[in-house]
């Protein structure tokens, strides 16, 4: 099989970091040193915890590719090789580790020319870690876009709990909370829609209407708060006390809610959560549409996203499959628009929430526990009855969807 030039890439490095571990794994075993004890190594071989430290995770990391985060520069390797040298470790040894840096760097300089640039190949590629895929790369991405842009937010929530319908056995109910906490401005004229609410089938929108009479098993949405304001979506109650008047525009199908400038910092800090309820929504699987699927759009740069599943004990506990879509022409405004050629190499895993009602409250949102208990009021059930999932992922990229899709139960 001929190799392409990005199977060459990824196989000549991954052998370069192996014949490097390879080589400090002896030196560490000529010297008789428990390179898991870095601490012990700076004094027993004479150079720094700090340099001991990283060659120690270089050794044991996982897999080579995540070695390379930890990795110090050429002349730190070279003050490590050096130290072992005094320590009397074989000079056959000594030289294997300085022929094993030497062609790590000759591989860099070939494939990427620096190792900054290799690290963003290697993770623009997923294969820096298998947990937090693109970490790196977000984390810059959100800096960047944070000064960009002029705005960010400390947390993204998504909230979905799922009930049974009142009406029907058939169907169940989805009440859908998000919110931005710790908004902020980071420029005085920066403006933002913070939320665009849309109810889709992954198809095609599908317009929230009033709820038919007499009722039928057609979807519709309305409002978490029985008492709404001016902006029906709006949860006023569970939003800062300084949140500035925030617009709402009626676009097609589709509701936005704008933020208008003003303070920046920490003095124009605020929360802000907006919520509703999608009725009728297909409880079991059908040959047209096995899955049940809910997405969290991240429109502006954020450190973390909150994304909740809470259940009805009626109903599994579901495992859900993420994917990440990313939309480099344009925001996630039409469901239709997830295809496979814009997946993010972007992995994420729920785990129970301990409890029953779960144990949702977290720092990153405050009043999370009122919030789920007015929720529970809403929908007429006891929280004793729900179970629930979350995932948090690190710094989910801008002008994304992050979406989480699970078999519907078939009806026995």
């Amino acid at each position: 099989m001929i190799q392409t030039h990005t199977d060459q890439l990824v196989e000549s490095t991954r052998d370069a970091i192996q014949g490097l571990r390879v080589a400090l794994i002896e030196l560490f075993g000529q010297a008789g040193v428990n390179a898991a004890q870095p601490v012990e190594v700076a004094k027993a071989i004479g150079f720094h915890k700090n340099l001991a430290w990283r060659i120690s995770r270089v050794i044991s990391a996982s897999d080579p590719f995540a070695a390379l985060a930890h990795m110090p520069g050429t002349s730190g390797f070279e003050i490590a090789i050096a130290a072992f040298e005094r320590a009397n470790v074989s000079a056959s040894a000594v030289a294997a580790a300085r022929e094993a840096l030497r062609r790590f760097d000759e591989v860099v300089d070939h494939h990427a020319g620096d190792r900054a640039h290799l690290e963003l190949i290697l993770d623009s590629m997923g294969l820096l870690g298998n947990e937090n895929r693109l970490e790196s790369s977000r984390e810059m991405f959100f800096k960047g876009a944070s000064g960009l842009w002029g705005v960010q937010a400390r947390t993204r929530l998504m909230s979905v709990i799922l009930a049974p319908s009142k009406t029907s056995a058939d169907y169940y109910d989805a009440v859908m909370v998000a919110g931005f906490m710790g908004f902020r401005r980071l420029r005085p004229t920066a403006t933002w829609r913070l939320f665009r609410y849309q109810y889709s089938d992954e198809k095609q929108p599908v317009n929230g209407k009033a709820p038919p009479t007499p009722p039928s098993d057609v979807p519709y949405s309305e409002p978490l708060d029985t008492n709404p304001g001016e902006h029906p979506m709006l949860l006023r109650r569970f939003c800062s006390a300084n949140m500035p008047p925030i617009e709402a525009v009626r676009v097609g199908d589709k509701v936005e809610h704008y933020l208008a400038g003003g303070p920046v910092g920490n003095a124009g800090t605020f929360d802000c959560t907006v919520g509703n309820i999608t009725r009728n929504l297909p409880g079991y699987a059908t040959p047209e549409d096995a899955t049940s699927s809910f997405a969290s759009s991240v429109s502006l740069p954020v450190e973390q996203l909150v994304f909740d599943i809470i259940v009805h004990r009626e109903r599994p506990l579901p495992t859900p499959e993420v994917r990440v879509f990313g939309f480099p022409h344009g925001g996630p405004d039409d469901p239709s628009a997830q295809q496979q050629r814009n997946l993010l190499p972007i992995s994420g895993e729920f785990e129970e929430l301990a409890g029953s009602p779960p144990a949702v409250t977290t720092p990153s949102v405050p009043r999370y526990a009122e919030i789920a208990q007015s929720v529970y009021e809403r929908l007429g059930y006891r929280p004793a009855e729900f179970r629930g999932i979350r995932m948090v992922m690190p710094y989910p990229p801008m002008n994304s969807m992050v979406v989480a899709r699970w078999d519907l139960p078939k009806r026995t």
